[in-house]
């Protein structure tokens, strides 16, 4: 994973961010833990032969790893 990756990353869980109803958008902390979750998720899967792409063809992983943590934090 190189910085193109980590940017690509960090886009797109701004932009889902977007995508939930602004009483619900993640805090810049959730943002933060959730890019880190989905770079955590795509570099263990590389070692099965998991591409970032493979990850796009099945699910909106970068809006599951906001949900991942805002699950999280509503369970504390």
């Amino acid at each position: 994973m190189d910085q193109n990756d980590l940017n690509e990353i960090a886009s797109r869980i701004a932009f889902a961010g977007l995508e939930f109803n602004p009483d619900h958008r993640p805090t810049p902390a959730q943002v933060a833990d959730a890019a880190a979750v989905l770079r955590d998720m795509i570099l263990a899967s590389e070692r099965h032969g998991v591409t970032f792409e493979d990850f796009d063809a099945v699910a909106h992983f970068a809006r599951l790893a906001i949900q991942l943590v805002q699950s999280r934090d509503a369970s504390r």
